[in-house]
């Protein structure tokens, strides 16, 4: 190298994508509103969704349940087998009939033991889903229902949408009491604030499911 060259360092590491890591497993099936794993189970492994959705919640004391999350196709799940926890503390149940892989934390150990870019891997999607937790924690603080609401319509077009006719989007059925636990209100304020998305033109919804325009919803929430 010249003499007063500068040598030139990427800006962040570039990092792997846990499923270019992880050898494929057979999926398995689980049916509509199957348990896949309970509060009290042991955190002996991790799963990716291979088609189908699931919801990740927890249960309070008193019963009520809270959705932490909805994971669709190439979302890992179950994370918790990478820590020393003795019981998952949350509970995952497919949403619809759904395919998933599985992998064990010994099985994780002994791939990290040949390919060691799978930890650093598995440490960036972690970490994301952090940063998500956060930003939906911001919102629970700050937002109104509305824009929560809002929000989390947006998320889930986001991963489960089926692009329609021009910008519009479709999303399958999303019952207003599942939203509400997602939310964190009843199914009868969900339902107030739906009515009224649909009544300004924003959202149409039916059995059939949601169709919006994610653009629109956006700019109705800066609006707000």
């Amino acid at each position: 190298m010249s003499v007063g060259a500068v040598q030139s360092f990427p800006l962040r590491p570039v990092w792997e994508d846990p499923l270019d890591l992880l050898p494929r497993r057979k999926p398995q099936d689980f049916t509509k509103d199957q348990t896949i794993y309970t509060p009290e189970d042991r955190p002996h492994s991790l799963f990716l969704v291979v088609s189908g959705m699931v919801k990740v919640s927890r249960i309070a004391r008193s019963g009520r349940e809270t959705v932490l999350d909805f994971r669709g196709r190439d979302c890992f799940f179950g994370e918790s087998c990478l820590l020393a926890e003795p019981f998952r503390g949350e509970m995952a149940v497919a949403q619809e009939d759904t395919l998933l892989m599985e992998w064990s934390a010994s099985d994780l150990h002994e791939i990290m033991m040949r390919s060691p870019a799978l930890g650093p891997s598995l440490l960036r999607m972690v970490a994301s889903k952090l940063h998500d937790m956060e930003d939906r924690v911001e919102s629970l603080a700050t937002d109104q229902i509305p824009q929560r609401l809002v929000k989390v319509i947006m998320r889930l077009g986001d991963i489960f949408g089926e692009q329609i006719k021009g910008s519009q989007v479709h999303l399958m059925p999303v019952t207003h009491e599942l939203l509400a636990k997602h939310v964190g209100t009843s199914r009868e304020i969900i339902t107030q604030h739906m009515s009224q998305l649909r009544r300004k033109g924003l959202l149409a919804y039916s059995r059939a499911g949601m169709d919006f325009d994610p653009g629109a919803l956006r700019r109705a929430l800066l609006e707000n």
